[in-house]
């Protein structure tokens, strides 16, 4: 049998699957068992509750975008791939890390400004203040993830740079967890923490030189700060005022996680977590409400493609995993199309309250679709291009997956778009959808000597004007 589903009723979108198991049953066992499997894997033709294309071709609807930049990767005399977690769009820049520097370009791929960094950026916040105000943490001097900077995006203005304050920790800093909440920098190490306000100053509030009874293990920024706090073998989440560092409240995490680098925060508003149980890096998608306390909580088995990290690296770093107020999308693994070596996907929509299955919507076969974004009360998700045609960007209906086209992504790029890993296994997003445009990026770049580094560029924006 294929991978199970997540405990609990299964309703499947849709009223074709009540015809589908009538039939089901008036046939005999071999076909009966072909038929679960059939239903489990996830492969329903491309009908999926959403009503979308039984082929490779795109979703109706949707505007024809146009490429407006191709950023080669850099040339460097940097002689092995380097890390650049990190990319921010506005209405008029696109910025990214790259090697040892922070980037940004206009719309037509000009370059705008150029931050040099000490070397090679090594955490970044996703979220920008009002003001598109942003952070990096990097590796100044070759001694680790040590100096935070942080900077406009707009106008590539470094605000400040300030080394993070290890002090006389038993492990000298590492692991650096760095995120932007409202107007607060937030950053966290093995042993340590400390906030500062985003226009610079002395910090907001810090741990103490001696250590803490309690470890800041991960941060999720945006709308608020939650941090993962571990406090010898008892593990919460809690809210905290940004500007004071002190919890709102609190609430205990499932039996069975062993640390608090076993979740990873997806969302803070709403709040969705991604938690890792019993050795599991990523076993179960946890919600909670606006008063603290846990909405719901489903397992993501083997089916589920929640586009996290690799290992338990990054506090922010689970992708393909988005929320509104009633509904948590989630994409499933890849699974065999109709066609011959065809490969398709679907996302589904679970209850953000009830940890219930609503409805499941396909890719269509010979792609495959990751929700990487919500606008609205819609997912904005990323379907990726076949061998001749363009991906494209949907929007997912919250209420029965319904995909309607926002983008369609031109055919003669799509052997370079597919050069683009979604889902990721890297800290930072590989898609971003912002202002109607989506940018595809890498966060890992090749050296002057890798073989590869022609063949995938440091990333491509597609919208329909600049």
């Amino acid at each position: 049998m294929g991978p199970q589903p997540p405990a609990g009723p299964q309703p499947e979108p849709g009223g074709a699957n009540t015809k589908v198991l009538a039939a089901v049953a008036a046939v005999v066992a071999v076909v009966l068992v072909a038929s679960c499997i059939w239903m489990f894997t996830g492969d329903d033709g491309g009908n999926g509750g959403g009503g979308q294309a039984k082929d490779s071709s795109a979703v109706p609807g949707g505007r024809t975008a146009e490429q407006l930049f191709t950023l080669e990767q850099p040339n460097t005399h940097v002689k092995e791939s380097k890390g650049a977690d990190g990319a921010w769009a506005t209405k008029k820049i696109y910025a990214k890390s790259t090697i040892n520097a922070v980037e940004g370009y206009r719309m037509s791929g000009k370059r705008a400004w150029r931050i040099p960094l000490g070397g090679p950026v090594c955490a970044a916040s996703p979220h920008m203040t009002d003001e598109h105000l942003t952070a990096v943490g990097f590796e100044k001097s070759g001694h680790g993830c040590n100096s935070v900077a942080v900077f406009d995006v707009d106008t590539g203005e470094k605000l400040w740079e300030k080394p993070v304050p290890f002090g006389d920790t038993i492990f000298g800093g590492g692991d650096l967890n760095l995120t932007v909440a409202q107007d607060t920098v937030a950053l966290s190490w093995i042993g340590g923490f400390a906030a500062y306000p985003i226009e610079g100053g002395d910090p907001l509030w810090k741990s103490k030189e001696t250590g803490e009874t309690c470890e800041h293990t991960r941060y999720g920024g945006g709308a608020r700060l939650l941090v993962v706090l571990e406090c010898g073998s008892t593990l919460t989440v809690n809210q905290l005022d940004p500007k004071t560092g002190h919890s709102t409240w609190d609430v205990k995490l499932p039996r069975g996680v062993e640390d608090g680098r076993s979740v990873r925060v997806v969302d803070t508003d709403p709040i969705v977590l991604v938690v890792g149980t019993g050795g599991e890096v990523e076993s179960e998608v946890m919600t909670i409400d606006d008063k603290g306390s846990v909405a719901a909580t489903f397992s993501l088995g083997k089916r589920y493609e929640p586009g996290c990290g690799i290992g338990n690296m990054g506090s922010e770093s689970c992708f393909n995993v988005v929320a509104t107020d009633e509904t948590v999308f989630v994409s499933t693994k890849e699974h065999d199309g109709k066609g011959d070596f065809a490969e398709t996907n679907e996302v589904m929509g679970f209850g953000f309250h009830s940890g219930e299955p609503k409805w499941k919507s396909s890719s269509g076969d010979d792609r495959t679709v990751y929700p990487i974004g919500i606008e609205g009360d819609k997912a904005i998700a990323y379907v990726t291009p076949t061998l001749r045609k363009g991906g494209q960007v949907v929007s997912v209906s919250a209420k029965d997956g319904k995909q309607r086209g926002l983008l369609r992504l031109p055919d003669k790029s799509a052997e370079q778009q597919g050069n683009f890993r979604v889902p990721t296994m890297s800290t930072s997003a590989p898609a971003l959808y912002e202002g109607g445009r989506l940018f595809l990026q890498r966060s890992l770049l090749y050296g002057k000597e890798e073989s590869q580094k022609d063949a995938a560029p440091m990333a491509m924006g597609f919208g329909t004007g600049r």
